[in-house]
């Protein structure tokens, strides 16, 4: 095998697996402050997704260091399960060359950690599981395992994993698997993890029951490396969590956070409920503040809401270029080039990044929303009695069609090719609260009031997030609860600052009781 395919061969394994190496002096550090001194003492150490190994290397290269005989009895003590057979032949090598030492070929085997006849049980756990969320995995590897997400409690039926919890990270499962299966009663077991796991709403809500098929565990200690560059191709946030089993959760805990160079320790906790995402304070001032946050009461009908969908058709559906040529009518370019002119009704105004800092914002994008006004999809009959729209349309078929994702293909199934996500009569409502929910750090929240040509304004998909409704004297109501400095102060506890789950409208439920 030449170099170049090697390397495009582990490029792909690393994708479809989420294999990302832990860099060997993070390794060391960890073992050595929580693993050598009691493997030394004769505590037997497991990692369930070895890689190349890294951390067993650890042990050896701390043994050598320190003077102690690496006989076969302590190398013994030292496990390793890894699914692709050229990482375990490179430690092997490397052990043998590195150190002149044969581990014991039993000892680092090949395998799915997942799938195991005869369980290795360990007093120590310690390791770095694939990072990737099931909806990224491999076709045929997700039909393997996602019977094991509902056995191990990750998910309340398999459906979840189609729909919201499909970002259920793979993490999860391992670490429920192996806190199960192979940690001894009272074992420790400490792992490099996405951070997502504690801090995102939803997808990784049930693991944080903190149980597994009846067996308690606990997280004791978790260390946020705040953006620091630990690994060279993630660009998620992550972090070091440490696990106790037959262990029941308490709150809060350490929670520590590298800052130029130096660890920080603060408390976190959950603020409403058990599942809930951490929240991290450094001071008993902002914890009680948060602890007496009273929540936000607002009309039933006043639910959050994201903005609209368009599964992969923005080019589709959005048009830069715009001009009232009537009364009822609108000539529209898509970046694609196309222009059509179409009735105004179906056509609304779109926010970009400016809209929400602008004083008297004015519509840059519009999109076109083939829907009626309760949120359905136009009618086919009546689609083709506008017949520049239709036209229009069936010019983009094909492509609407292939659209992929289990909620719109109910649609495209049912013969509404031309639907869109998160339409429903609340966007058809003349006001809008509107923020930006994905990537932001301040919570600024702003009163759209519609526009004179087109309409109410329409969210971005992700991009933001909204509260709609009938009345302007309401939506003036709901933007001045809104306004609460605790919101700003609950947000920036859960340390989603720039990233996509800043202040997305399951989030923001949490502060809010309808009724």
């Amino acid at each position: 095998m030449d170099t170049h395919t090697s390397i495009s061969l582990v490029d792909n394994y690393k994708k479809k697996f989420g294999a990302f190496f832990t860099p060997f002096s993070w390794a060391k550090k960890i073992v050595a402050k929580h693993f050598f001194k009691e493997w030394l003492k004769g505590a037997t150490i497991f990692d369930p997704t070895a890689g190349d190994g890294i951390f067993i290397e650890c042990f050896v290269s701390l043994a050598q260091e320190n003077g102690i005989a690496l006989d076969q009895e302590k190398l013994s003590r030292l496990y390793g399960i890894e699914l692709n057979p050229k990482y375990i032949e490179g430690f092997f090598e490397r052990i043998k060359s590195k150190y002149s030492i044969g581990f014991p070929k039993t000892n680092f085997i090949q395998g799915d950690i997942l799938f195991q006849e005869k369980e290795i049980r360990a007093d120590f756990l310690v390791g770095n599981p694939p990072w990737v969320n099931f909806t990224d995995l491999d076709e045929n590897y997700k039909e393997k395992i996602k019977h094991l997400f509902l056995e191990f409690g990750l998910v309340k039926n398999q459906k979840d994993l189609l729909l919201g919890n499909a970002r259920t990270d793979i993490a999860t499962l391992i670490l429920a698997k192996v806190l199960h299966s192979n940690l001894k009663e009272n074992g420790k077991a400490i792992f490099f993890l996405p951070l997502s796991i504690f801090q995102n709403d939803g997808a990784n809500q049930e693991f944080r029951n903190y149980r597994v098929k009846g067996i308690h565990f606990c997280v004791e200690d978790i260390m946020d490396f705040n953006g620091n560059k630990i690994f060279e191709d993630i660009l998620g946030r992550y972090g070091v969590a440490q696990f106790h089993r037959n262990k029941k959760q308490i709150f809060p805990i350490k929670y520590h956070i590298l800052k130029n160079g130096q660890w920080h320790t603060h408390k976190a906790k959950p603020l409403f409920n058990l599942t809930d995402p951490l929240t991290v304070f450094d001071n008993g001032e902002l914890e009680s503040r948060l602890d007496n946050f009273q929540k936000i009461v607002l009309p039933k009908n006043c639910q959050p809401r994201q903005g609209i969908n368009t599964c992969g058709a923005n080019d589709i559906f959005f048009f830069h270029s715009f001009k009232l040529v009537a009364e009822d009518k609108v000539e529209l370019k898509n970046k694609l080039g196309d222009k059509i002119v179409i009735n105004t009704k179906h056509i609304f105004p779109l926010t970009v990044s400016s809209t929400l800092t602008a004083k008297k914002p004015k519509p840059e994008k519009v999109i076109l929303i083939p829907h009626f006004e309760n949120g359905k999809p136009l009618a086919l009959s009546t689609l083709k009695e506008e017949e520049s729209l239709y036209n229009y349309l069936c010019r983009y078929k094909t492509q609407l069609q292939k659209r992929k994702g289990v909620l719109i293909n109910t649609w495209i199934n049912k013969g509404f090719w031309w639907a869109l996500m998160g339409v429903g009569g609340y966007n058809f409502l003349p006001y809008k609260i509107m923020w930006k929910a994905f990537g932001d750090n301040v919570f600024s929240p702003k009163l759209l009031q519609p526009d004179k040509d087109f309409g109410s304004w329409q969210g971005n998909q992700s991009l933001n997030a909204y509260i709609g409704t009938q009345s302007l004297d309401e939506a003036k109501d709901i933007l001045n609860k809104l306004k609460n400095p605790l919101i700003q102060d609950y947000l920036s506890s859960l340390r989603m600052q720039g990233t996509c789950n800043w202040a997305q409208p399951g989030r923001m439920k949490k502060l809010m009781e309808f009724v």
